[in-house]
């Protein structure tokens, strides 16, 4: 599966925006965006699925983040990406919004 993934700064934060699948075959493209040394905003609203390889990616990019004193703010709106962080519990663990909007509202 083709993943597209743009990118750009946004008040301050660098918002990165991945469409498609985010799985074994992509999760490592999604990856290198996420290896910035800043505060970062992962818009996931064009992410249709998302399995634990892309799961792990992410978790692993807020531990890298947070260690390094920056965010990861991921927008999740309701759909499947949504279900699996519920389901697996980290919905409390990250820094989760439901919109844009929100996220660069929060600061």
């Amino acid at each position: 599966m083709d993943m597209d993934i743009s990118t750009r700064d946004e008040d301050g934060w660098l918002l990165i925006q991945p469409a498609g699948e985010i799985d074994i075959a992509t999760a490592g493209a999604v990856d290198a965006h996420l290896a910035e040394n800043r505060d970062i905003i992962l818009d996931l609203t064009g992410v249709t699925f998302m399995d634990s390889t892309g799961l792990r990616t992410v978790v692993g990019a807020h531990n890298r983040l947070k260690q390094a004193n920056h965010r990861l703010r991921i927008v999740i709106p309701d759909g499947p990406v949504e279900r699996i962080i519920s389901i697996t519990g980290l919905t409390g663990a990250l820094d989760t919004v439901r919109s844009l909007e929100d996220a660069l509202a929060a600061g």
